[in-house]
């Protein structure tokens, strides 16, 4: 079997890994969305020699972007084709069925990749004790399988509905990009990306 490992994803062209804010992932995104994840399936890269994942998104809302269409393809580098395996730290995985939230960056390459990996995805999921819905962003190695349906809640302190998620993000896409740099973007990028607030 083969193997690449890829630590940060430096190999596979994804975006920085830094703390991002929920503002920050909002600047740093050509697209914003809530929607359902309904398809899910691999590719090799035939330039890298790499494997990348891609997600089939059904949106339900959007928040930022111009879609011509309901459908968001959503992709990471990793996964598994034939007998290459190709895994990568802190990206964002994916399983079928599963609701959430896509802070969605462009690279130079055309992909269209979850902002500051991992972090660009938050799940959405039911709180048994307040009855609302959460947005949880939830990590997995990636040498373990992910299924979302197995998501744990959070600590009661840490639990934010969607509500005041999408509040968030709404004022975020209002205020606009506020001129600071994120740390591994350059500001060409998020001029392009972004309105600047006065």
């Amino acid at each position: 079997m083969n193997m690449f490992i890829l630590w940060m994803a430096t190999n596979a062209e994804a975006t920085t890994m830094v703390p991002l804010s929920i503002d920050q992932m909002v600047d740093l995104s050509s697209t914003v969305v809530r929607g359902k994840v309904t398809n899910v399936w691999t590719e090799p890269d035939a330039k890298t020699h790499t494997v990348w994942t891609y997600a089939q998104v059904e949106v339900e809302k959007v928040f930022k972007g111009n879609m011509g269409t309901d459908i968001l393809v959503v992709e990471q580098p990793g996964g598994t084709w034939g007998t290459t395996d190709t895994l990568v730290e802190s990206v964002a995985r994916f399983s079928i069925g599963e609701e959430g939230y896509f802070f969605v960056e462009e690279l130079s390459s055309g992909r269209s990749v979850t902002a500051g990996m991992y972090q660009g995805k938050y799940n959405v999921i039911f709180d048994p004790y307040s009855r609302q819905e959460l947005a949880v962003r939830f990590s997995v190695d990636p040498r373990r399988d992910f299924d979302h349906r197995f998501i744990p809640l959070p600590p009661k302190k840490n639990r934010v509905s969607t509500e005041e998620f999408e509040q968030t993000i709404d004022e975020a896409v209002d205020n606009g990009w506020d001129g600071q740099p994120i740390p591994g973007v350059p500001l060409e990028k998020l001029e392009k990306i972004n309105k600047k607030q006065p």
